[in-house]
């Protein structure tokens, strides 16, 4: 009981470190559109075209990037919730 529920913990860790991969990943994207605007606080006409074109030119990579984070988000709740149903039903 407590090996399977290792197991299913150390499955969901992994999967925490597939999420951090994906957020730096969205992160790095992020960053290299929004730095050049950083300082900032009225950016001109040319520098908000230069991020609404890299949002677009990125936005397939993005909506993956989310897509992912959301089913490993939902696959790691799952286990979670299947792992405490049975270590619950394995303490009655």
């Amino acid at each position: 009981m407590k090996n399977d529920l290792d197991f299913v913990l150390s499955d969901i860790q992994t999967m925490n470190e597939t999420q951090i991969g994906l957020l730096n990943s969205l992160d790095d994207i992020l960053t290299t559109l929004l730095d050049p605007m950083d300082d900032d606080r009225w950016p001109d006409d040319s520098k908000r075209s230069m991020v609404v074109y890299g949002l677009i030119r990125n936005q397939q990579a993005i909506k993956a990037l989310l897509r992912c984070l959301k089913s490993t988000t939902k696959g790691q709740a799952d286990k979670l919730e299947a792992a405490y149903q049975k270590y619950v039903e394995g303490a009655e």
